[in-house]
């Protein structure tokens, strides 16, 4: 594996990590105010394992560097994540309709 390419894997688990931690001590210290929106913050983590896995195939494609101004990866992200929420609606709009006929 290209070094630069295991730095930012490295890199991306530790700042996930401590941005997990910092969301869970935050929903900790404040758990009785979000209670009743809990099933909006569920999805959070798997999201944030997304973002991860988008950022790691990036840096792969891009040999460990990032390709040239910000303003080249703006749109990269953002079409990564137009398209995901276009798949988490469906997906879940599906599990609805599919799970309402089922009971």
């Amino acid at each position: 594996m290209n070094s630069a390419v295991l730095k930012t894997t490295i890199l991306s688990i530790i700042f996930m990590g401590m941005i997990i931690l910092a969301a869970g001590l935050a929903l900790l210290l404040f758990k009785q105010l979000i209670a009743p929106y809990m099933r909006y913050l569920l999805p959070i983590p798997p999201i944030g394992v997304a973002s991860y896995v988008f950022v790691y195939n990036m840096f792969s494609k891009y040999d460990g560097q990032v390709p040239g101004s910000v303003w080249k990866i703006i749109p990269e992200i953002c079409w990564a994540s137009g398209i995901s929420s276009i798949f988490f609606l469906l997906f879940t709009v599906f599990l609805v309709l599919m799970v309402n006929a089922l009971k």
